[in-house]
């Protein structure tokens, strides 16, 4: 169906009526490509064969047909050829057109011979006309060749009453080479033509309707006019995809255009029979986006300005762009699908350079770069490098390294070169440590034997070795950097900082570094150039807590650290260091809100590296808090952030979290699947090989696998004597191995292992001190374990160590029910119970009695306990501590200003809530009260 050519058909109809009287003529079908010309002249045809219809009259109508392509646009008499291919000719014009003909046109002139040849061809088709009337169609007629266009023209001056129609179809859009034949016959006047314009929105509707149904078109119709232009081909081509897409019936033809494979063939077609210039831009046009900057796009297309604006307004005729843009993103991704590589690199090369010359913003120029994936010139390298830092600012690690990836690639000068490396290393490691063994590591360590690797750069890649458990090679690098003669000499900075980043945690290697580099002051080494410097701090904070520095000392430069370094590639080491630093001296109280800001900040920045050392970090806060639950959870956030096989030696560390939180909440399957994890090589000569162990001891003790225990405690022991960081604080490996010298009956063996704890412990207040007096106190008689146990109950309140609160208040609670005090045994029981199931420790909550019955009479048997159901009121809790200070009640009276009975009634109440009956037993039932409150 044709859709708004009515009018063209009927004035070839009229013309072809003529023939009947006589009247032949000339009809010339112009308009760009897609506007249906092709259709119009089938359409026509199909009139004229009904008109007349196929007999052996010699009156019926000779239809003659010929369709030009560029292919033979030089092989002469192509549509001639075509034309009188179903006719019979004089034999010898036969031959001549069958057989090799000179090439006809000189200068662009016919020759003698060629025209002599066209006019005999005339004269044949003159005399099938005198017999018959006949209708020549040619198709794409400017791509026929020139001796059948001179042989067409010379047709069309003959006198009208030939008996000989001739209708041609011609591309005639803007930017369009003309056409011998056309141009000839609109110089000398001759014959009609007919201009096919695109079709209006309403015509599109219509056509839709006709294909798809009135339903669909009133759905997808106004679409389609938007996404070909009104272009006849282009319409038909993508609904033709819409209805192979839905198909069905019409209700189920969907409410959205879908263009797919026919489309962009129609597509395609334009451009092909369209002319280079045209078919140039409109693939710039694809790749650039648009057609907006017409400077750029000149230069890229390679073509002049008018001409570029010849074929855009083409395109535009067409139906393909609209305003300098693609109708339809599918006519774009036809195009692009047809580009080489090639064809691709050279067009966003071109970009590029033009846009740098004309000073455009770099990140047009940079996406071209990336685009092309070439450099026009070495200013290129540079620029990549400052959009990939500009890019790290808000955090786009991908289009950061894809700018590193391209400048390193593209790099003259091998210095450069490898520093641009080095830098793309540090960035993909936000995301992979994996990506960077693998794809860069090698050639940074080439780089570092030959010489080439900044300075700066070393010590960093000597972190990326440990990670991967490359110990050998490390050492072999650390001795070359403390040789003094070697190709790369880190600063005085960067020596000390490696110095103690290695002492704290590869300490094996840090054995290789001379007596005489390493410093003898702490701080001797920090100038003004680098006092600001994370790196510096942190390297003095861990050397402190190493030698036993005050606690308040690393709490304020832990907290320097903290609120002065910016989270970043860099700073990441040196911020887990400080919080390290918080944890090995109890102050899990502020390591814990730190740990919890940075997590955040890591995961608002899509950094998994980042996200993943700070849950690790975090896990262990926890586990030290002694929320084993929560320890899991951090474990396990930091293993989804980055994959086990990803951590390298690191993953000791979270597998040593997660092999105690599951062996204190009494899933040992799951610590064991842990330990059966095997581990990298180097792992055991790091502190999260240390770690590791010390956690596995914890299991074999936990399951009674005693001896086994004490050989990983005593090679904890040995290994951090070994190291120089025999510190509690990091591992307490001298309280866990009494405590298998306990179970084994080793008393006095416990005993000393206790007090030289007690002794090493920083203050009498610490995590490890609170360990030191619990085991301590088993190795007493009854009587004196009570003050040993009370004391560990206030030093894990005030270090907030919840496991190992629990665990001392079930003991307190055993000696208690020992010594027959079954109110304080009960309210011991009460809080332990509660403490445990907090923290998760199912088999401690196991080891808390549960209420016995009232009704039994077994004094051997665990006081019945009740949770404390009603808390103290203020006024009952002043009153209860003046009468545990050892006050009266009348001078209680006084010092409140109450009545004695006031005051009586205060006690009576405390007594029943505390479950307590005796006033001596006061000051105990008051303390874990507090416990309660925590």
């Amino acid at each position: 169906m044709l859709i708004e050519r009515d009018e063209q058909v009927r004035l070839l109809i009229r013309q072809f009526d003529g023939l009947a009287a006589g009247q032949g003529g000339t009809v010339v079908v112009g308009g760009p490509t897609g506007s249906g010309k092709t259709a119009l002249l089938r359409a026509f045809l199909g009139d004229v064969a009904g008109k007349s219809p196929a007999t052996r009259d010699d009156s019926t109508t000779l239809i003659l047909t010929a369709t030009g392509s560029p292919v033979t646009r030089n092989v002469p008499l192509w549509l001639i050829s075509q034309l009188l291919g179903s006719v019979e000719l004089p034999a010898d014009l036969q031959r001549e057109i069958d057989g090799s003909i000179p090439e006809p046109l000189v200068d662009g002139v016919l020759t003698p011979a060629a025209a002599q040849l066209a006019h005999r061809i005339v004269g044949a088709v003159l005399a099938l006309a005198a017999e018959r009337p006949v209708v020549i169609a040619v198709d794409d007629v400017q791509d026929g060749d020139a001796l059948s266009l001179e042989c067409l023209t010379i047709l069309a001056r003959r006198p009208v009453a030939n008996q000989v129609l001739i209708v041609a179809a011609v591309r005639s859009g803007v930017g369009d080479a003309p056409c011998r034949f056309h141009g000839a016959l609109m110089h000398e006047g001759i014959g009609s033509g007919i201009r096919l314009g695109r079709l209006s929105r309403r015509g599109v509707v219509a056509l839709a309707a006709d294909r798809l149904g009135r339903a669909v078109a009133e759905r997808v119709g106004s679409a389609c006019y938007e996404a070909t232009g009104g272009s006849c081909l282009l319409a038909n081509a993508v609904l033709e995809d819409h209805a192979a897409e839905y198909g069905g019936l019409t209700e189920q033809r969907g409410n959205d255009l879908f263009a797919g494979e026919a489309f962009g063939r129609a597509v395609l077609g334009c451009l092909d029979r369209s002319d280079s210039a045209a078919r140039r831009v409109a693939e710039v046009v694809a790749m650039l986006g648009d057609a907006g900057d017409r400077g750029l796009l000149a230069d890229v297309a390679a073509v002049a300005d008018h001409t570029l604006a010849d074929a855009v307004e083409a395109l535009d005729a067409m139906g393909v762009l609209h305003e300098g843009r693609f109708r339809h993103s599918a006519a774009r991704d036809a195009i692009l699908t047809r580009l080489t590589p090639v064809e691709r690199t050279t067009a966003h090369t071109r970009a590029a350079a033009y846009l740098q010359r004309n000073q455009a913003p770099v990140d047009e120029i940079t996406d071209h770069l990336l685009a092309a994936g070439a450099v026009p010139d070495q200013s290129a390298v540079l620029l990549l490098q400052c959009v990939a830092e500009k890019a790290l600012l808000v955090d786009d690690v991908d289009y950061a390294a894809e700018c590193l990836r391209l400048a390193a690639e593209h790099c003259t000068d091998e210095r450069r070169r490898i520093a641009i490396v080095g830098r793309l290393a540090s960035v993909v490691w936000r995301n992979s440590p994996l990506s960077v063994a693998e794809d860069h590591l090698c050639a940074l360590i080439e780089a570092l034997q030959a010489g080439t690797l900044p300075a700066g750069q070393v010590p960093t890649v000597l972190r990326y070795m440990l990670w991967h458990g490359r110990i050998e090679e490390a050492g072999d690098l650390v001795n070359e950097l403390y040789k003094g003669d070697g190709a790369v000499v880190p600063t005085t900075e960067d020596n000390h900082c490696l110095e103690w980043w290695l002492r704290h945690t590869y300490p094996p290697l840090a054995e290789r570094i001379p007596p005489r580099v390493q410093a003898t002051d702490d701080l001797a080494w920090i100038t003004p150039d680098v006092v600001n410097s994370g790196g510096a701090v942190a390297a003095g904070l861990i050397s402190g807590v190493l030698r036993g520095a005050p606690v308040d000392e690393v709490v304020i430069g832990a907290q320097q650290i903290l609120q002065s370094c910016p989270l970043n590639d860099d700073s990441l080491e040196t911020l887990a260091t400080a919080l390290i630093s918080l944890i090995y001296v109890d102050r899990l109280d502020l390591a814990r809100p730190w740990c919890d800001e940075l997590i955040e900040r890591s995961r608002k920045r899509s950094a998994p590296m980042w996200t993943a050392m700070l849950c690790s970090v975090r896990a262990d806060i926890a586990r030290r808090e002694g929320y084993m639950a929560t320890t899991v959870r951090y474990a396990h956030q930091a293993l989804d952030a980055i994959p086990a096989h990803h951590w390298g030696t690191n993953i000791g560390v979270v597998r040593a979290s997660l092999i105690v939180a599951h062996t204190r909440m009494d899933e040992y399957e799951e610590a064991a699947e842990q330990l059966h994890q095997p581990v990298p090589d180097g792992t055991f000569e790091s502190r999260f090989g240390l770690h590791y162990v010390f956690a596995r001891g914890q299991y074999h003790l936990a399951v009674g696998r005693h001896y086994a225990a004490l050989n990983d405690f005593h090679a904890s022991g040995v290994l951090v004597a070994k190291w120089g960081m025999d510190l509690p604080g990091i591992v307490p490996w001298r309280s866990a191995a009494a405590e298998c010298h306990l179970a084994l009956g080793h008393h006095d063996v416990a005993r000393e292992l206790a007090e030289e704890q007690l002794r090493l412990s920083p203050h009498r207040t610490s995590r490890p001190a609170g360990l030191a007096l619990r085991v301590l106190a088993a190795t007493k008689e009854l009587e004196e374990r009570v003050p040993l146990l009370d004391s560990a109950v206030e030093v894990f309140t005030r270090c907030g160590a919840r496991f190992h609160l629990a665990r001392t208040l079930l003991d307190l609670a055993k000696i208690h029910h020992d010594l027959r005090d079954d109110g304080k045994a009960r309210l011991a029981i009460s809080h332990a119970r509660r403490i445990a199931k907090e923290c998760r420790a199912r088999r401690l909550e196991r080891d808390v009695p549960a209420p016995r019955n009232p009704g039994r009479a077994d004094d051997t048997a665990w006081p019945q306990w009740t949770p404390v159901a009603e808390e103290l009121s203020d006024a009952e809790r002043r009153v209860a501590s003046l009468a545990g200070l050892g006050h009266t009640n009348r001078q209680i009276a006084e010092k409140l200003y109450v009545t004695v009975s006031t005051v009586e009634q205060h006690l009576t109440r405390a007594y029943r809530k505390l479950g307590i009956s005796r006033r001596s037993d006061l000051t105990t039932a008051l303390q874990l009260e507090v416990v309660a409150g925590i």
